[in-house]
């Protein structure tokens, strides 16, 4: 298994266990639950133990796809900056809760770690989503912005084609119907 498996298979779990752990613990504090609060110091705990890897495959991931057509290396940047901020935002929050794991007996200060470990599961969730989609844009061009409406003028280019087609009677292969719809279509051209 090489880096860009690694990154790529790992690379949306901090997300999702930053997103759970952030609802576990709200919902701990909305029912005044301390074992629900103690679950989302595990999944918050993960989430930053997670994103090591994920970080330190990145260097190696884009050594791989840096060259390949299509790769855009300025989202690559992007990308790599954006990354070292969640990486630090997610550190924290992951240490923050494993001081709220052992602090939670303590009834002030244990509220208050709780509070700001809910608070940077948030802000983990946030840099990661930005992170992720920023990944995203290195390879999907589909998700980069002039490229979506440049897709929309290709389709319309295609209707254009299609309706050219049916005026000067010639049908390019693309158009074809099935034989089962051509008797369907006979009958329309007979109507008419």
């Amino acid at each position: 298994m090489n880096s860009a498996q690694i990154h790529l298979a790992l690379n949306h779990a901090p997300l999702f266990l930053s997103a759970i752990g952030g609802l576990i613990l709200a919902l701990g504090f909305i029912r005044k639950n301390e074992d629900f609060k103690k679950l989302s110091f595990y999944f918050l705990i993960a989430a930053s133990a997670l994103t090591i890897p994920v970080f330190f495959t990145g260097e190696g991931t884009e050594e791989l796809v840096e060259h390949l057509p299509g790769v855009n290396e300025a989202a690559i940047e992007e990308h790599e900056g954006m990354a070292k901020i969640s990486m630090a935002v997610i550190a924290i929050t992951g240490v923050i809760a494993l001081a709220g794991m052992i602090l939670q007996k303590k009834t002030g200060i244990g509220k208050i770690v709780a509070a700001t470990a809910l608070l940077l599961s948030v802000a983990s969730f946030a840099t990661m989503a930005q992170t992720a989609h920023l990944g995203g844009l290195i390879r999907h061009t589909e998700l980069q912005s002039g490229n979506a409406a440049s897709g929309n003028e290709n389709e319309k280019d295609d209707e254009k084609t299609t309706t050219e087609d049916k005026t000067s009677g010639t049908k390019s292969p693309d158009t074809q119907l099935p034989d089962s719809m051509k008797h369907e279509d006979k009958e329309k051209d007979d109507d008419d």
